[in-house]
């Protein structure tokens, strides 16, 4: 009995209290922005943990500040895997602090507790995401990989060794059409003027996708 007792005295004394609330804060932010594996949720949770023991023991905290505390960290988890734009978040971070609030012998000591143990958890937290923010959650949604042409991709083929090749309309120019160049179809475009189909035309011009020709051998009208 007097274990509970010194325990309780321990875990309910401000300062104690307020780096347990620290620990909880901290612990549950840190892994829902980098998911490690569970360690840093399971260090807030024992925080939390702890500092509800604490106010238990001293007989103020009830089956009901619990319940509320749990919704909120369900709410939090749910936010992990539901798209809610943030809402989940906020619900849950009001049930976790109502449930730290309820849980106090004192609401207006605790909402100073969890005050001071918020603004440093910013702190913290800040640093940690400067830190380490090549780790962070966000990561997932940005698309690292440079799309490069060393890499393999270009946005368009690279036609420029067209140029100077010579080929055949096989459909009328009017200015753009389809021709056979070495060998292969390929969508042209004159500059503007028509060329009949079956005319023999060279490559003057290459721009992306874009393959520019002219006439070679004009027919008679």
């Amino acid at each position: 009995m007097m274990f509970a007792e010194n325990l309780s005295a321990f875990l309910t004394h401000p300062i104690t209290a307020t780096l347990l609330l620290m620990v909880g804060i901290i612990g549950i932010a840190l892994e829902l922005l980098f998911f490690s594996g569970g360690l840093l949720a399971l260090a807030g949770v024992v925080g939390f943990a702890l500092y509800f023991l604490g106010f238990y023991l001293a007989g103020f905290a009830g089956f009901g500040d619990l319940t509320v505390f749990g919704i909120g960290l369900v709410l939090l988890i749910l936010e992990l895997v539901v798209p809610s734009f943030g809402i989940l978040s906020v619900l849950g971070a009001i049930c976790l602090f109502g449930g730290v609030l309820m849980a106090s012998s004192d609401p207006k000591e605790a909402a100073m507790m969890l005050g001071i143990a918020l603004l440093v958890a910013i702190v913290v937290i800040s640093f940690v995401i400067k830190t380490f923010k090549h780790r962070g959650v966000w990561n997932r949604f940005i698309l690292k990989e440079q799309l490069t042409t060393d890499k393999g991709f270009t946005s368009s083929p690279d036609r420029s060794y067209l140029i100077g090749l010579e080929g055949e309309a096989i459909t009328p120019l009017r200015p753009a059409g389809t021709a056979i160049i070495n060998g292969a179809r390929v969508d042209v475009v004159t500059n503007g003027g028509f060329i009949p189909n079956a005319s023999k035309v060279v490559v003057v011009e290459v721009e992306g996708a874009r393959v520019v020709v002219r006439e070679t051998e004009p027919k008679n009208a």
